[in-house]
């Protein structure tokens, strides 16, 4: 008996705090599009799919949207996933980071004691990735040259070269 009140007051705990929240399931639009765009090549996209299915990524990322990011989203209004501002915090110290999706802009505030203490901004530029400080003076440049991924100066100085395939491997 104790066993089935517990089961059924479970269930209507589910049905309440679920209860009208279809949403939008973020997550697993974000990992179908990710899977779309591993590679130019169809087989490629095809092999890692079928890895995600199998793992089973795409059913725990959907399970996650159905019982809690579309929850949160019908209750708060705001869905977590598709967050555009997160803030990280370890003792004193913040770290405040914004997406700009409209310009693929990332920006990185970092505080101590809620005092501002830097900012760096990342964003697309002409033939890779600039980093800028809070003033927009450039601090850095990634590029992309065959398989390396090149960084440098402001100036343009070559700093350092990383073989790309090796990276990968690392990750």
């Amino acid at each position: 008996m104790l066993k089935s009140l517990r089961v059924l007051l479970t269930l209507a705990l589910v049905v309440s705090v679920t209860a009208g929240c279809y949403g939008p399931f973020n997550l697993t639009k974000k990992l179908h599009k990710w899977n779309g765009e591993v590679s130019q090549n169809k087989w490629a996209v095809e092999g890692t799919f079928l890895g995600l299915a199998i793992l089973p990524a795409y059913f725990v990322a959907t399970i996650g949207d159905a019982i809690i990011f579309n929850s949160v989203e019908f209750w708060t209004g705001k869905n977590p996933i598709t967050a555009s501002t997160k803030s990280i915090q370890q003792g004193d110290q913040q770290v405040v980071l914004k997406y700009d999706r409209d310009n693929g802009r990332l920006r990185v505030d970092n505080f101590i004691a809620g005092r501002p203490t830097g900012t760096l901004v990342f964003e697309k530029g002409a033939n890779g990735m600039v980093a800028r400080d809070g003033q927009g003076n450039v601090l850095m440049n990634a590029r992309t040259e065959g398989e390396y991924i090149i960084l440098s100066d402001a100036s343009g100085k070559e700093l350092s070269r990383h073989n790309q395939k090796e990276i990968e491997a690392k990750l």
